[in-house]
């Protein structure tokens, strides 16, 4: 994960590390979750945002994450 946005006065933000998890989940790899999270959200109330800059709207977050994954997840091979 970035350190970037992962730290927040010296410690680990909970948000982040939420969003983190659920991408783990979603199957979204470590470096695809970091560039969503510093890439503007669709959308005109999110003006333009990426999720870094919305940490307090949780849930409206873990739905981008889990729309974004719908599109973006890698193909597992295999299938």
């Amino acid at each position: 994960m970035c350190p970037g946005f992962q730290l927040k006065d010296g410690l680990f933000d909970e948000p982040v590390l939420n969003l983190f998890e659920r991408a783990l989940a979603l199957k979204i790899p470590h470096n695809v979750f970091a560039a969503w999270m510093v890439a503007p959200l669709p959308g005109a109330a999110c003006a333009g945002t990426g999720p870094v800059d919305q940490l307090l709207q949780t849930a409206q977050l873990r739905d981008a994450l889990a729309a974004f994954a719908d599109r973006y997840r890698p193909v597992e091979k295999g299938r």
